[in-house]
């Protein structure tokens, strides 16, 4: 017989099950998952966690790339509204920085920097109606649908 009719049996070693991960390996991976997505909740909503409260007569505010945030005031005829007015926004989002508060109903024309606030005041007209404005600075100006608010006066 030949040497190479002969045929030896291979040894091949048993495969061997990985072991199953650890409790702890298990809870660590857990906890990780969960502060990222704690993370990335509080940059999206971090917003909300920080919004100011209204103090007494003055209005609270917001301007963001989202929009005016509450939307809507509401006024009796010829009141004057005090508003702490308020952005979040980093500055490299918004064009030359600011957000802008305009109506030419309203005789409107102010801006806020970037991460800033100011308290600014309205007077509504004296006729009840709503009165539209809006941020002309970014995110589409005046033809944006997010962009805009409105002064609501409620008839007297």
């Amino acid at each position: 017989m030949s040497r190479q009719s002969i045929a030896r049996p291979q040894h091949r070693p048993a495969a061997t099950p990985s072991p199953a991960p650890s409790r702890w390996r298990l809870a660590a991976l857990g906890g990780i998952v969960v502060a990222v997505l704690g993370a990335g909740l509080f940059l999206g909503f971090g917003d909300f966690f920080n919004r100011p409260t209204d103090t007494g007569g003055t209005l609270s505010m917001q301007i963001s790339m989202a929009g005016f945030a509450p939307q809507t005031l509401e006024a009796a005829p010829g009141q004057t509204l005090t508003i702490d007015w308020w952005n979040q926004d980093n500055a490299m989002h918004l064009e030359g920085g600011v957000h802008t508060l305009v109506s030419d109903q309203l005789g409107i024309h102010d801006s806020l920097p970037a991460e800033s606030r100011k308290t600014i005041t309205i007077s509504a007209p004296s006729t009840p109606g709503d009165y539209d404005f809006w941020c002309d600075s970014c995110c589409g100006g005046r033809e944006s649908p997010t962009m805009h608010g409105t002064l609501r006066v409620r008839s007297a």
